[in-house]
C-alpha cells in the first residue's frame, strides 16, 4: 500500500525529532511512504551520509538519503537491467534541491554549524524537503 507524500514526511520528521540524521531520516521516510521494508543492513548504508558524509559537510545528507530511497525504488540488482529511470530521477532530484535552496553542499547549507541549537531547526528544513521532493520525483508520470 503506498502512503500520500505527507506521510512519507511526516515519518521523516518522526525519524529526525529522534535523532537519526538527515540521511536515515529521509531515506526511512520515503521508503515509508513507498511501501519499502528496509532491513537492517540497508538503514545502516545511510548512517555515513549525515553531515554531509561524515560531517565533512560535503553533498547535503538529506539529498543523499534521497538518492538512496531513489535506489531503493528504482535500482537494479543485476547488471542486464535498466538504469535509466534510477539515474534520470536521480539527477532530477539534484537539480530541483539545488534550485530550491541554492546549494547541495552540507557546507552552505548548514552554515558549518553542528553545535548549536539552531542546527536542527536548519537541518530540520531539507528533511523534510528532500523527503517531499523525492516522493514527487519518483510518482511523477
Amino acid at each position: 500500500m503506498t502512503r500520500n507524500v505527507k506521510d512519507g514526511v511526516d515519518e521523516a520528521m518522526r525519524c529526525w525529532e529522534l535523532k537519526l540524521n538527515c540521511a536515515e531520516s529521509v531515506m526511512r521516510g520515503v521508503c515509508h511512504a513507498e511501501d519499502i521494508t528496509l532491513d537492517d543492513l540497508s538503514k545502516k548504508l545511510a548512517t555515513p551520509f549525515g553531515g554531509g558524509i561524515g560531517r565533512s559537510e560535503d553533498i547535503c545528507g538529506a539529498l543523499s538519503g534521497g538518492v538512496l530511497a531513489i535506489g531503493a525504488s528504482l535500482g537494479r540488482t543485476a547488471p542486464d537491467q535498466d538504469k535509466t529511470k534510477c539515474y534520470e530521477s536521480a539527477v532530477l532530484l539534484y537539480r530541483q534541491f539545488e534550485a530550491r535552496f541554492g546549494a547541495i553542499v552540507c557546507k552552505a547549507l548548514n552554515e558549518g554549524d553542528f553545535t548549536s541549537p539552531h542546527h536542527r531547526a536548519r537541518c530540520g528544513r531539507f528533511v523534510e524537503e528532500s523527503t517531499r521532493l523525492t516522493l514527487e520525483v519518483l510518482r511523477r508520470p
